[in-house]
């Protein structure tokens, strides 16, 4: 069980935290075409995803000081500061994030069991 840092320290089954990185993975892969087609959303939409996964770490203790959530956290705070970086280096990264959420995915699952 994974607990969640709530006032009286609710646990959740790993299916939940196994969910939540897939889910992750599509909301993280939506980055690349919206910046390749320049959507003027992509910001705001990057922020909203930068706020979800911050109160995650805080809700989840497991992942709260977990290097590669830390590193995902990065990598979207580059692209919201550099909003001008090319597409190529967006794809990159948007398939090295895509990678550490399966690896976190990995991670906690094992753990669980």
């Amino acid at each position: 069980m994974i607990i969640l840092n709530i006032s009286d320290g609710v646990e959740v089954d790993a299916a939940l935290i196994k969910n939540y990185f897939s889910a992750l993975v599509n909301c993280v892969f939506k980055i690349l075409p919206m910046k390749e087609n320049k959507e003027e959303s992509l910001n705001a939409y990057m922020r909203s995803l930068q706020m979800e996964m911050v109160g995650c770490k805080e809700l989840v203790g497991a992942i709260n000081n977990d290097s590669m959530y830390l590193s995902l956290l990065s990598m979207l705070q580059y692209q919201i500061d550099n909003p001008n970086c090319p597409v190529n280096d967006t794809r990159r990264e948007v398939f090295k994030a895509i990678a550490i959420c399966n690896k976190l995915k990995a991670r906690y699952t094992e753990e669980a069991n």
